[in-house]
């Protein structure tokens, strides 16, 4: 029982460690150099798998919870 719950916990802690790095991914910006462009949000990409995976625990975590109950 007391295993289960960490579990859970530690399902939903990930989940919101997850969608702090993927807010923090979406919204880095490189400073503009001058002269050349370059790719101004090189970790946008990542955001998107992020909020998915996170996600995806966070159910698996609601759904263990509604299990338990």
């Amino acid at each position: 029982m007391m295993l289960r719950f960490k579990i859970e916990l530690s399902l939903l802690l990930s989940a919101i460690l997850l969608y702090i790095v993927s807010a923090l991914c979406y919204s880095y910006e490189l400073q503009s150099t001058g002269g050349v462009e370059s790719v101004s949000n090189p970790y946008r990409i990542y955001a998107f798998p992020l909020i998915a995976l996170a996600s995806v625990l966070l159910a698996v975590a609601a759904i263990l919870y509604s299990k338990r109950k």
